[in-house]
């Protein structure tokens, strides 16, 4: 089970790597959301890509990395993946806020979720300063940062417990997500197999009650946002049908939810693509985006 972003393995990155262009002064970088008592809290901090104009949507990327490893400035053979990713969206009239968050074993997985939830609660309250519209904000992620925002997402509490709410989320894209329901046997063979209890739990294996405590599949409500749900045609049997499976049980609760399969793109891959035009990757995303009516109306 290939939970990671596998960037090391990535092989002739310049076949699927297209640069793009944006005014260095719509990029501002390194912006603390929030200053963490532990470490030395470079890693709460976010890059903003700002398209021109005003009012525009956002969309906030969490990077994956099995939730130990990533970093929004990732650059492979000089490519930086996730900054690309901003500039395309930015280019394109959506804004972009590529975040860092504490890794494994700094910290445990449930900082991660509350260190998503704090950039999430942050963009929300700053980025009409930026021109951006707080009404009109987007979270997703690749691999085990599709997971993380996944239980932003869907886990009520996090954001009340910052004296927001959930509703400031309008839609979700999870891209090849990992790990969102651990009672599936499936994804709980894979995991116990590739050893990721071990990582995250710092044991070779868990209960039942932990299963479910860490899959934020068990949120699922009727009130969650509409989410955009992607995975790629070449990566592991597990994470095509975790995928799958999230998005049956979203429908089933009377969730708006959309399901793509991109082709000819892996686990590692996919995430390439989220920076290139023409790609059926970024064309659905970006109509999702900009058509989907927001202002809370989920709720």
């Amino acid at each position: 089970m290939m939970m990671a972003t596998g960037c090391a393995a990535l092989r002739n990155i310049a076949f699927h790597y297209s640069e793009v262009k944006l005014p260095d002064s719509q990029i501002i970088k390194n912006v603390k959301y929030w200053s963490s008592p532990d470490g030395d809290g470079s890693k709460n901090r976010l890059d903003l890509f700002l398209p021109s104009g005003k009012d525009w949507p956002v969309f906030i990327f969490v990077h994956g990395g099995e939730w130990i490893s990533g970093d929004k400035s990732l650059k492979i053979m000089g490519s930086d993946i996730y900054g690309n990713i901003g500039r395309f969206f930015a280019s394109n009239g959506i804004g972009v806020a590529v975040i860092s968050y504490r890794l494994l074993p700094e910290t445990n997985w449930k900082s991660q979720v509350m260190d998503v939830a704090r950039a999430v609660n942050w963009v929300h309250q700053h980025i009409q300063t930026y021109h951006g519209n707080p009404k009109e904000i987007f979270l997703g992620g690749h691999s085990s940062g599709a997971q993380l925002a996944v239980r932003v997402a869907l886990d009520s509490t996090l954001l009340t417990s910052l004296n927001s709410s959930p509703n400031i989320i309008c839609g979700v894209i999870p891209i090849s997500g990992a790990g969102y329901d651990l009672m599936d046997q499936e994804t709980y063979d894979a995991a116990k197999k590739e050893d990721i209890f071990t990582k995250l739990f710092y044991t070779g294996d868990i209960s039942k009650k932990m299963r479910r405590q860490f899959s934020p599949q068990r949120f699922v409500n009727a009130k969650a946002p509409p989410f955009l749900i992607l995975y790629a045609a070449k990566e592991e049997k597990e994470l095509k049908d975790g995928s799958i499976s999230f998005h049956e049980r979203l429908i089933q609760a009377g969730v708006q939810s959309e399901l793509f399969e991109i082709p000819q793109k892996s686990h590692r891959t996919i995430v390439l693509s989220l920076s290139q035009p023409q790609q059926i990757t970024t064309s659905v995303m970006l109509v999702f985006i900009k058509t989907l009516s927001c202002n809370g109306t989920h709720l």
